[in-house]
């Protein structure tokens, strides 16, 4: 089995990117050599499926990234959030009222 490694490569996505997972999968949907480029830059690290999620502190700051596999990317992305949340971190979703200035993107523009 390798979910661990698609658990990883999901969220080095979303630290590499400051997105999460499932936007650097639509980006790479959109531009796909642009990102076969990225992926091959990190040493096949990049996994562009859902399920990739920041980790946020409380002034919205990054401070990690997690990624979830095993079940469809919306429900992995689902349970990402979801333990972020348990330990009382927070996710982009989170912290949208911070706007883009804070980095924070839920969208692909």
């Amino acid at each position: 089995m390798i979910r661990f490694e698609m658990a990883y490569g999901k969220a080095y996505a979303a630290l590499a990117m400051g997105r999460s997972s499932k936007l650097v999968k639509l980006r790479a949907e959109e531009k796909p050599m642009f990102m076969r480029y990225l992926i091959a830059a990190s040493g096949e690290q990049i996994f562009p499926e859902g399920g990739g999620l920041q980790i946020r502190d409380a002034s919205g700051e990054v401070i990690g990234a997690v990624g979830v596999t095993g079940d469809t990317e919306e429900r992995d992305e689902e349970l990402a959030a979801h333990g972020i949340r348990a330990i009382g971190l927070k996710t982009d979703e989170d912290c949208a009222a911070m706007g883009r200035r804070s980095g924070i993107r839920l969208t692909d523009r």
